[in-house]
């Protein structure tokens, strides 16, 4: 068996954009200005980005293109989705950054050029090979010691036992959902993470490596207050959190001559 095909651009059109992925409303609304809460706190561990060279790949519609121009970074955003460059352009009209449309694994990107890269949200669009490749071309083109920040859900434990429970919870409530949850999407999600998996994968591209949860949801589809609160607290207690928390965050480094490895974010213990 050859390896698996890639999801076809077309499969991301504006309707995916704007119904299906998160934080559509808040672009919609604001013209990107204003950001999900996924991406405020993924964010939060970049730290300070006025006059980094940062990398945005697969960048959607372009919100974090459009923040850290606006705070100073020189930012290109990339991405194989007509749609999505559309979307993007839509937003950065004079505002800066740079958008162009490539295949992650090719990188048409000089060495050593970049800061910091992020890649939130594509991960689990990437069959395993691709994910590979597009790690290994974002290690090229950083520069040492700089940074790749990863946001990656849902996470694999939550599938396989998460997940059973909520659509338990559900079915007694009266409402009943699919047995596999990628049937509540367009089943583009190919490659589901733990911290574990998504820690080796970094390092298997030449990257010094930490992986870690964090709950960015607020459960605010759900019309139950009690329910919202036993969700968070699933979602934050631990060791409940590594089956019931959907978020997962990496921080990965390409090495450099004075840095041996690379530090936890704030308030990030090392596993």
């Amino acid at each position: 068996m050859g390896e698996p095909e890639p999801i076809p651009a077309e499969a991301y059109d504006r309707d995916y954009f704007l119904a299906e992925c998160e934080g559509h409303e808040e672009y919609e609304r604001t013209g990107g200005a204003v950001l999900p809460p996924r991406l405020e706190i993924a964010l939060a561990y970049a730290g300070p980005l006025a006059g980094l060279r940062i990398l945005d790949v697969g960048c959607g519609r372009g919100e974090l293109v459009r923040y850290g121009a606006e705070h100073g970074a020189v930012v290109v955003g990339l991405d194989y989705a007509p749609a999505a460059l559309s979307l993007a352009r839509a937003i950065l009209p004079e505002r800066g950054g740079h958008l162009l449309s490539a295949n992650v694994q090719a990188l048409p990107l000089a060495d050593d050029t970049f800061d910091l890269a992020f890649a939130f949200d594509l991960v689990e669009h990437l069959h395993p090979p691709e994910l590979g490749g597009m790690l290994r071309e974002v290690r090229r083109v950083l520069k040492p010691g700089g940074r790749i920040l990863i946001h990656t859900m849902p996470n694999l434990w939550y599938y396989r036992y998460g997940y059973p429970a909520y659509r338990l919870i559900q079915r007694l409530r009266g409402r009943r959902l699919p047995a596999d949850p990628r049937d509540r999407s367009r089943r583009v999600h190919v490659n589901i993470q733990s911290t574990r998996m998504l820690a080796r994968s970094l390092r298997r591209a030449g990257l010094e490596a930490r992986a870690w949860l964090r709950n960015t949801q607020d459960f605010s589809q759900e019309p139950s207050p009690a329910l919202r609160r036993l969700y968070a607290a699933l979602a934050t207690v631990y060791p409940l959190a590594w089956i019931f928390c959907n978020d997962l965050f990496a921080l990965g480094a390409k090495p450099a001559a004075d840095s041996a490895s690379v530090p936890p974010p704030p308030g990030v213990q090392a596993r």
